[in-house]
This record gives structure tokens, sequence and C-alpha cells, in this order.
């Protein structure tokens, strides 16, 4: 008999009580059996705990940490993933939701394709804004420019830790874009499920997708430090910061002079940004 490897979804949620049911519900409605659930309470003040304490003592493959500090998204996403015992990890907000079938169609993906370390689906939107998320399709050039995958995808438990899960320096934002370069650098392929899936919730409020926008200079530079040798050998890297109309071959020549590139690291962010446009997912 055949034992089917288990899928943990985690579920960090802090003061998102009016939601975190509804994450859990679309959690539990899996197709796919083997599902563990892990929700991390991250120091909520509102009643977020009860709310998922309601979940964990009436469903058995529900694991609940109560956290009494607020230490931010990739402290919860990390510690729920250490103490996980999923073979294969899917991240999931509080406030958004996944079909029935996301898990199962994923895990054909990962049986059919095993060079593939990540998949993911098309999405949309819910709550104030309801629309199709337009979000452009996966490119292995393009994924160090901007973010395009989002935060819900799932990927091998061995892959995360492999690279060194998500760095706590990433809070403000962008951590999951961090994670996913992180994992590709590593040789694995993305895939990209053709139906939606994944339903990410809008409200009055401000995401954290929305704060990190504001702050994507910042956050450029922590994924900038966090991955420069990818950077620094990227020819596509030399051509949009100092001239987007040069033929790329006029660049080979610097390949020979990396070290002196980063005298310029600086300047050529602010460049880059400029020219490259979103770094992070603009809703």
């Amino acid at each position: 008999m055949n034992i089917l490897p288990k899928v943990s979804i985690i579920i960090p949620c802090f003061n998102q009580s009016s939601y975190v049911g509804e994450a859990i519900e679309s959690a539990l409605s899996q197709t796919y059996s083997n599902i563990e659930i892990v929700c991390v309470n991250d120091g909520s003040s509102d009643n977020s705990s009860e709310v998922i304490q309601k979940y964990a003592d009436k469903y058995k493959n529900i694991l609940f940490f109560n956290e009494e500090l607020n230490r931010g998204v990739c402290f919860s996403r990390n510690l729920a993933i250490k103490a996980c015992t999923g073979e294969y990890i899917l991240p999931l907000d509080a406030d958004d939701k996944i079909e029935p079938a996301y898990v199962e169609k994923a895990l054909n993906v990962f049986n059919e394709k095993p060079e593939v370390g990540i998949v993911y689906c098309k999405a949309d939107f819910f709550g104030v804004k309801k629309k199709i998320w337009r979000l452009q399709e996966y490119s292995r050039d393009d994924i160090i420019f901007q973010n395009l995958i989002f935060n819900s995808a799932l990927f091998r438990k061995s892959d995360f830790e492999k690279a060194g899960g998500y760095k706590e320096c990433m809070n403000i934002g962008c951590e999951d874009w961090d994670l996913w370069i992180s994992i590709i650098k590593n040789g694995v392929e993305v895939f990209r499920i053709d139906e939606i899936l994944f339903h990410y919730r809008r409200t009055e409020l401000k995401t954290r997708t929305d704060k990190a926008f504001l702050s994507r200079m910042e956050i450029f530079k922590e994924i900038f430090r966090n991955h420069r040798d990818l950077y620094l050998d990227n020819e596509e890297f030399y051509k949009r910061v100092y001239d987007r109309n040069c033929e790329i071959a006029v660049y080979n020549k610097y390949h020979k002079y990396k070290k002196l590139w980063e005298i310029f690291l600086w300047i050529s962010i602010v460049e880059l940004v400029l020219f490259a446009g979103l770094v992070c997912f603009h809703l």
C-alpha cells in the first residue's frame, strides 16, 4: 500500500480573527487526504487565538502554536515549518483562501515532473477588490528583477531547509521573493498550474504587500545583499543598470572585473529600480 506524502499547510496569524477561520476551512476542505495544518498565533491582541483553538480542539490534524510575543511572519513560518512533519509545504496567510483541489493538483505536478521544486497557480482578488490577478508568468530571467510568485506556492521541506528558510531580516516584506530566489538558485524548476486555485483577500486596510511597495528600495537592497553573486553573474542585470539601449555583448567584458562592480553597487541599485520597474507586487 502506497502512503501518500504529507503536505503541511502553514497559517501564521496576527490580529486576523475575522478571517483566519476561512483560511483554516479552505485548508480543511482539500481533496488531498494527507494534510497537516500548522497554525501560529503571532502575539495577536484580538481573539485570533480563541478562533484557532476551537479548530485545533475539533480537528486532530491541526497543530497550534500560541505565541505571546509578536515576532513577525518570517519567525512564525519558520517555527511552523520546523515543527511540521510534511514532506511538502504550503504557506497560507490567515486572510487568504485556497481552492479544494489546489494541493492535489500541485502534488500531481511534483509526481510527474521531479525537476520541479515550486508549484503555484493563477490567482484572483476577493474582498473589496474582485478581479483576476494578472501576475506576470514566471521566468527564470525575470525573477531577480521582480517577484513573480505569490507566497502560497508549494515546495519541498528539504528544499526550504537547503535554502535556509525565511530570512527574518526580510520582515518588512517580500520574504517570499527572497525564498523563491534561494530555492531556484539550487537548481529546481518552477511550474504554474493554469487555473485559479488561490484567492488573495483585499481589504480597506493596507496589506503587507502595499507596505512593502512603499519600502521597495530597502527591500531590493536586502535582496541584492542576499543574492549578490546571482546579480553579478547576470548579463541582463548589467544591461538594465547601465544602459538599456546598448547591445548585451558590450557587457561581456565586465565579467573580468566583478570586484570593481561592487564599488558601484548602490548606484546600480538606484538605476536598476528605475529601469526594471516594480520590484515587488504592485496590486
